[in-house]
C-alpha cells in the first residue's frame, strides 16, 4: 500500500574554485514514507545508514529531531548532507499539508492541511512564533470558525544565477500539487567568512503554477579562526501573514555565538513572537558552516 504522504530530499557540498570550476565533494538523497499520523513507515537513503532502521515508526514531528540526534551522535552521518535531510523531514511534513490546504481553500479547520486530529492538536500552539500569535491573522481566523486563511504568494521566480550555472544541483520538475523546499548555504573564503544562505517554501497547483510561501534570506559574518558570527541579518522575502516579517530582527541574536552551537542556541533562545520557526530552521543550518569550513580553508590554501 503507498504511503499518504512521500517526501523526497537531495543534497549536496559543492565546492567552487575562482576560476567557476566545481566539484561535488559529498552528496546524499532520502525517501521518506509517512502515514496520516506523520509516523515513518519507510526511509531510503543514498548513502545507506542504519539510523534509518532506527529511525522507523518515529512521529516526524515534535521530538523527531531529539531522536535524529540520539541515533546519529556525533558521528560522520551528524555531519553531512544526509544528516541535513534527515533533520529536514519535520518542516518538510510540516509545510506539505499546505498543498492539501490550498486544495481545500482553508474551509476546514480540522484536517484541512493534511494532519490527523492527534498531531493537529500538537501543532496549534498559539504564540509560537510571529505568524501564529495569539492576536495574528491566522490565530484569530481558526478561533472565529473561519478556518485556515489560504495564503497565496507570487510567481516563484527562478533561483538559477547565469553567472552560477552550478550553484544548484538538477531538480525534478514538480509534481502537482505538491511542495518544495529548496535551500542553501553559501560560504566565502575571507577574514571574515562571508555567509549567504537562504529558503524557499513552494507550491505547485493543479494548473501547474509555482508560487512562493515562505522565502527569507539572511547574510552573516564569521571569524575564520574561532568560528564565531560577527554579524548576521535576516531579509524577508516572501511570507503569509501579516506579523511574519516581525521576526527577522532575531537572526540579530546569533552575533557572539559559536557556529558549532547554533542548532542548540537557536532551540533554546529564539522561541516566541518574535521569531519565526522557518527562520529558525534557516538560521539553525549556519551551524554547518563549521564543516564547511576545513574543507574551503584546505582548497583555498591548495591543500586536498
Amino acid at each position: 500500500m503507498a504511503a499518504p504522504l512521500v517526501l523526497r530530499g537531495r543534497a549536496r557540498d559543492f565546492y567552487t574554485d575562482a576560476s567557476g570550476a566545481g566539484v561535488t565533494v559529498d552528496e546524499a538523497a532520502v525517501e521518506a514514507g509517512l502515514d496520516a499520523d506523520r509516523r515513518l513507515r519507510s526511509l531510503t537513503t543514498s548513502p545507506s545508514t542504519t539510523s534509518s532502521r532506527e529511525l522507523e515508526g518515529a512521529v516526524v514531528g515534535p521530538g523527531f529531531r531529539a531522536a535524529l540526534a540520539r541515533v546519529t551522535g556525533q558521528g560522520t552521518v551528524a555531519r553531512s548532507p544526509l544528516y541535513l535531510l534527515l533533520d529536514d523531514l519535520p518542516v518538510v511534513a510540516l509545510i506539505s499539508g499546505y498543498a492539501i490546504m490550498y486544495r481545500s481553500g482553508g474551509r476546514s479547520v480540522e484536517g484541512a492541511d493534511g494532519t490527523s486530529t492527534e498531531n493537529r492538536s500538537r501543532l496549534l500552539k498559539e504564540d509560537v512564533c510571529a505568524g501564529w500569535r495569539s492576536d495574528g491573522t491566522m490565530m484569530v481566523s481558526l478561533r472565529s470558525g473561519r478556518g485556515m486563511p489560504v495564503s497565496v504568494g507570487p510567481p516563484a521566480p527562478d533561483l538559477g544565477d547565469p553567472n552560477d550555472p552550478a550553484g544548484w544541483h538538477d531538480l525534478d520538475e514538480m509534481e502537482v500539487p505538491s511542495m518544495r523546499r529548496r535551500r542553501l548555504v553559501d560560504v566565502t573564503w575571507g577574514d571574515p567568512l562571508l555567509v549567504q544562505a537562504m529558503f524557499r517554501d513552494s507550491h505547485r497547483a493543479d494548473d501547474g503554477l509555482e508560487t512562493v510561501l515562505h522565502e527569507y534570506s539572511v547574510e552573516a559574518s564569521v571569524d575564520p579562526d574561532t568560528l564565531t558570527v560577527l554579524g548576521c541579518q535576516a531579509t524577508p522575502r516572501s511570507l503569509p501573514w501579516l506579523e511574519c516579517p516581525e521576526a527577522a530582527l532575531s537572526a540579530g541574536r546569533l552575533a557572539g555565538q559559536p557556529v558549532p552551537g547554533l542548532r542548540s542556541f537557536v532551540r533554546e533562545n529564539l522561541t516566541g513572537t518574535t521569531t519565526c520557526t522557518h527562520l529558525n530552521d534557516l538560521l539553525r543550518s549556519l551551524a554547518d558552516v563549521g564543516a564547511l569550513v576545513p574543507i574551503l580553508r584546505g582548497r583555498s590554501t591548495g591543500g586536498p
